[in-house]
């Protein structure tokens, strides 16, 4: 039973799974097929629809998942409720999450929904915040709106991925942002270099994302290093020695002792203006 059936408030984040991120194994989820004919990678629409599905149903099984275990008891009207999915459309992701070595099924009492395990809960060496209570857009009902907003296109596949890698990379030495070249993005994600910025762009008309641009490298002018905020985390951007940086991270650059007595210092033996 989920939180808002059960009359609770939706908790603010829920925990993912990183490591099969940065082991590259996004890049899975793509929407080319090898064509035997042309003996070329073709647009494959269904891939494509598969991967959307695939992705959205396990962001909204990790909101689900117990936050110590990993196991999610849900049941199929409920995906359907959380995902804007068709039954058929949440089987056939289900069976390419458990395929994908993402997601276990276990075996339980058909009156009693499925029981599904997110693999490497446990096991993981880190973990991602998703920012769970803005992907319901602020709202108790049981849809989670936000990803009801990523239709069956090329767009929304690629700004899915994006947004979990963003969720993947962002760094708590940083104050929670992820700073990623459009490069990296494209390594991490598969998502083609020229689809990236329209993705991103897509995240920010969202509301899911804010970002800062950085400036070009002296040595490619095409290799640029944003910084991304996820919101929905407790994250904002402030400014501070002309610079943005999180507010979360503002107290790295408070002075320190030795500083404010070096201070003190030249203020009592600065001669006084009369």
């Amino acid at each position: 039973m989920s939180e808002v059936e059960m009359g609770r408030p939706v908790s603010e984040w829920a925990k993912m799974p990183v490591d099969w991120i940065r082991a590259g194994e996004l890049v899975n989820f793509a929407d080319e097929s090898y064509s035997v004919k042309s003996m070329w990678l073709k647009e494959d629409k269904s891939a494509r629809n598969a991967c959307i599905s695939s992705l959205k149903l396990y962001l909204a099984l990790c909101c689900r998942a117990d936050f110590i275990t990993g196991n999610a008891s849900v049941t199929y009207e409920e995906l359907i409720r959380l995902t804007g999915l068709s039954r058929p459309t949440v089987a056939k992701a289900l069976t390419r999450l458990e395929v994908e070595g993402l997601i276990q099924r276990k075996a339980q009492a058909l009156r009693k929904g499925s029981s599904i395990l997110i693999c490497g809960w446990l096991e993981s060496k880190s973990w991602a915040k998703i920012p769970k209570r803005w992907l319901y857009d602020g709202s108790f009902g049981a849809k989670i709106l936000m990803l009801t907003e990523f239709n069956f296109s090329r767009a929304s596949l690629s700004a899915l991925k994006v947004y979990i890698a963003l969720l993947a990379y962002r760094d708590s030495n940083r104050g929670g942002i992820a700073m990623l070249s459009y490069d990296r993005l494209a390594l991490i994600t598969g998502v083609k270099r020229h689809h990236i910025a329209d993705a991103i762009t897509r995240l920010y008309d969202l509301r899911m994302i804010s970002f800062r641009q950085g400036d070009f490298s002296e040595a490619s002018d095409f290799s640029r290093t944003n910084r991304y905020l996820v919101r929905g985390l407790g994250v904002r951007w402030t400014k501070a020695d002309e610079f943005e940086i999180p507010q979360s991270s503002i107290h790295k650059n408070r002075p320190g002792a030795a500083d404010i007595a070096a201070a003190n210092l030249f203020v009592s033996t600065s001669p006084k203006v009369t």
